[in-house]
């Protein structure tokens, strides 16, 4: 079945030139504007919003299932040390420069230890300390919240995360004044080995010496 298609004529198509119409956007001007100032300005978002993560390092059980349907790859399970002892299992680390926020991760997590929070500003000034605010290992829900109801502005609930290359120490200051530490053993699921001491080295004993035979 053929089908004959109506070409409008090039002079319906073709717009004439105007000298009016570019003087029109000045009546916006004097109209109020239609953005809003984030995160200067609040606003009621909805709810189940789907923002930051948070995380129940107790229940959390190391599976990976979290980081194998991760379609960005922005999580990472991490090994973590408290106070000088080892976690059990190894825990997401979460990278919000490649993170979609599709939370795939909250509902293929089998004891619910991977959760969000409508939270979801994360502003900085281009600082290269501020990036570390952009991959960190979520706090408890709980610790949250309970930052949220205290500054109810939907911002990040870190305000400074430092990183100590030498000893892999990680410091949160808490936005309420709190300072949380751990350290970073290692990546992947597998516990990371313990360090190698250097092997000392045995001093030789002096060769005694023997008394030729007089014949």
């Amino acid at each position: 079945m053929e089908v004959d298609f109506k070409v409008a004529p090039e002079e319906k198509i073709r717009k004439k030139p105007s000298f009016i119409k570019p003087w029109m956007g000045l009546k916006y001007l004097f109209k109020k504007p239609v953005t809003i100032k984030i995160p200067y300005e609040r606003v009621q978002i909805a709810k189940d919003y789907r923002g930051f993560h948070t995380l129940d390092w107790k229940k959390c059980v190391g599976c990976n299932f979290c980081g194998q349907i991760c379609p960005a790859r922005a999580i990472e399970m991490t090994w973590i040390e408290v106070d000088g002892k080892m976690e059990k299992r190894p825990h997401p680390k979460i990278d919000y420069g490649r993170c979609t926020f599709c939370e795939f991760c909250v509902d293929v997590c089998p004891t619910g230890a991977l959760d969000f929070i409508e939270n979801y500003i994360l502003t900085t000034e281009w600082k290269d300390e501020e990036l570390e605010l952009f991959d960190w290992v979520p706090i408890h829900p709980d610790k949250f919240r309970e930052i949220s109801e205290k500054f109810p502005d939907y911002r990040f609930p870190v305000e400074k995360i430092k990183f100590n290359n030498e000893t892999k120490e990680v410091t949160y200051y808490l936005r309420d004044g709190e300072v949380m530490k751990f350290k970073i053993l290692g990546y992947g699921i597998r516990p990371p080995k313990p360090p190698t001491k250097p092997a000392q080295k045995v001093a030789a004993k002096p060769a005694e010496k023997t008394e030729e035979k007089k014949e």
